[in-house]
């Protein structure tokens, strides 16, 4: 009866695991068939919950900013194709729909584009995932112990090659450390945000009663550079800046 129990315990708990998995799977189908049938407010809200659940990957971003740009819904879109391009920076798709995004945004300004160099570390950068650099750097530091251990333990076994090989491997767990940190820097910094209101007036200090500098439209990116409790200071790429409620920006 044990061995009986047993077995049915296994069993459910793997049924149970196999469902848990394909939720999301069903969930990401069943947004995919709303927005065919142009239902796209109700597809964009599934999108977002597997978002909120801690699902990333870039054609999540994709499909959640396309059923937002055909729901009107333009902020949420450009924050949606930003992320996927935060993801995957030289996704074509998310770029070109972003770029269609933008023509809708009242008073949008066109981000500088990027140097060769800043273009190239993007292309390193995310080579791996910050988890993967990090995995990397582990394993090259405990090949690089092993082979100082060796050097140090068999004095016999020292050719120039061996030598060599060590050197190799402490620097490129160097490499994989600075890389490791670097990620995990540009992942989890959100000094950047997209404005969530349809006409957003900024300040010229944080408060209700200062002069107006000017006005922000849905969809604008802006750079934070300051915050106090409620308040964001922000610049544009023309040089532009002010301050605004934080409640209406959305980080990046």
């Amino acid at each position: 009866m044990k061995k009986i129990f047993t077995v049915i315990c296994a069993f459910l708990l793997l049924y149970h695991i196999a469902g848990a998995a394909s939720a999301p799977q069903q969930a990401f189908e069943k947004a995919n068939g709303l927005f065919k049938e142009k239902q796209y407010t109700e597809a964009a809200n599934i999108y977002q919950q597997l978002i909120d659940q801690g699902f990333g990957q870039p054609e999540l971003y994709l499909n959640a900013g396309n059923a937002w740009y055909k729901a009107n819904k333009t902020g949420l879109a450009v924050y949606n194709y930003e992320k996927a391009l935060s993801a995957d920076p030289f996704n074509k798709s998310a770029a070109h729909n972003l770029a269609v995004a933008n023509q809708r945004v009242e008073g949008y300004v066109n981000d500088l584009p990027l140097l060769f160099f800043q273009q190239w570390w993007l292309h390193v950068l995310h080579f791996h995932s910050p988890d993967g650099w990090a995995t990397g750097a582990i394993l090259l530091f405990w090949l690089s112990i092993t082979g100082i251990v060796v050097l140090l333990l068999i004095p016999a076994f020292k050719p120039v090659l061996m030598r060599w090989g060590a050197g190799v491997l402490a620097t490129g767990f160097l490499f994989y450390l600075i890389m490791g940190i670097s990620a995990y820097l540009t992942t989890n910094t959100h000094d950047q945000g997209i404005i969530m209101g349809t006409a957003v007036k900024v300040k010229a200090a944080p408060d209700n009663e200062s002069k107006d500098m000017f006005e922000l439209h849905e969809g604008v990116k802006v750079q934070v550079t300051d915050a106090t409790q409620e308040f964001c200071k922000i610049s544009l790429p023309d040089g532009k800046t002010g301050w605004l409620a934080c409640a209406e920006i959305k980080r990046l």
